[in-house]
């Protein structure tokens, strides 16, 4: 019975921060949110499903599309009013193995990393929160501890973030219009 008066509870939550999402949007008021993921992990890994939480109510879920997600050096997640003051955003990622030579075993494991961020969204003001699923390194890493999240976050204007967004909006065609090369991407290409 308590589990389901705390699943009735938080479900309520979430609908009212919907509800006040709404009200801010119509009303100009209120704060904006965008989050971006950047994908920096290593060719060990490969992501095949990213999911993402604020404030407990799901806002994106990626999943991999023939190899198309692990391709992606970076991708928008979401980008939206929200009510100034603090936020939780969780993260789950999930990466396929793909080693190679004597470690070509772990093709056959899944690796999850999730997280949780507890942020400030300044009213009157965009928050910008890139989400970096990346590889920790080292000799005494084990391999299942590998894949991790690590945050950026950059307060900005709100017509700041507008010209940051159409910015990259151009990029983005402008990627996705040029020729591509029969060589592989670079290691090093610029984000």
């Amino acid at each position: 019975m308590l589990f389901r008066s705390t699943n009735d509870i938080t479900a309520s939550h979430a609908r009212l921060r919907e509800i006040t999402a709404m009200v801010l949007q119509q009303s100009g008021g209120g704060a904006q949110l965008i989050i971006d993921h950047q994908n920096e992990m290593g060719s060990t890994f490969r992501l095949v499903r990213a999911s993402y939480a604020l404030d407990g109510a799901a806002i994106a879920t990626r999943t991999d599309d023939g190899g198309s997600l692990a391709e992606q050096s970076s991708f928008a997640v979401y980008n939206g009013r929200v009510a100034s003051g603090e936020h939780t955003l969780t993260v789950s990622l999930e990466y396929q193995g793909n080693g190679y030579g004597i470690f070509s075993y772990i093709r056959g494991y899944t690796f999850r990393s999730r997280s949780v961020q507890t942020f400030t969204v300044p009213e009157g003001r965009a928050l910008r929160l890139v989400v970096v699923g990346y590889e920790r390194s080292g000799a005494t890493v084990a391999i299942e501890d590998r894949p991790a999240i690590r945050y950026t976050q950059s307060v900005m204007t709100i017509p700041e973030a507008q010209q940051a967004l159409q910015r990259a909006d151009v990029s983005a065609a402008s990627a996705a219009t040029a020729p591509r090369s029969a060589s592989p991407p670079s290691a090093t290409a610029p984000r």
